[in-house]
């Protein structure tokens, strides 16, 4: 009898953010303006899309599913910005930019700054205390309820003047 693998629904939802990212951004990597076309539709797809503040590190798990928070990077990028060395990203950004004649380079100070603005943001929306409870948890349908107020927020302001209907999001 054959077993079926059984997707998690976190792995499906993700997919789905990825998806709106990928259709309302330029096609280039956050990090170098290299154009990221050719990865679609290739078992890399789902490795250009980096989170800023790392899901996997548990310290801001609010911001997961945040737009904000996903950036597109080149495969190779986003395992350098995850496991990386700085010397390793050093390398790459002089390789970038003598391979590009100067017209590019890996600009990692975008990275770090986003992500600081992203810190700020996280500590704005999910403070880790209110009045006198300190290490105040969120239930999900808080945390559901302010992403998708950041997500809408978030696309509105982008150049691109997508609008997420509520009434349709709140279902």
């Amino acid at each position: 009898m054959e077993k079926k693998a059984i997707m998690n629904p976190l792995d499906d939802n993700l997919r789905q953010i990825f998806r709106v990212v990928w259709i309302t951004r330029v096609k280039k990597s956050f990090l170098t303006g290299f154009w990221l076309r050719s990865y679609e539709s290739t078992p890399l797809f789902y490795n250009m899309f980096a989170h800023v503040l790392a899901k996997g590190q548990n310290k801001y798990p609010y911001f997961r599913n945040y737009f904000k928070n996903i950036v597109l990077l080149t495969p190779g990028e986003h395992a350098l910005y995850d496991q990386g060395t700085e010397e390793q990203r050093i390398l790459y950004s002089a390789e970038v930019e003598m391979a590009s004649g100067g017209k590019n380079k890996a600009d990692w100070a975008k990275l770090e700054a986003l992500g600081e603005e992203l810190k700020e943001e996280y500590k704005k929306h999910f403070p880790s205390h209110r009045g006198l409870l300190i290490g105040i948890k969120y239930s999900p349908e808080e945390v559901r309820e302010i992403i998708t107020n950041l997500n809408r927020k978030y696309l509105n302001d982008t150049k691109y003047g997508l609008t997420l209907d509520k009434d349709k999001t709140d279902e």
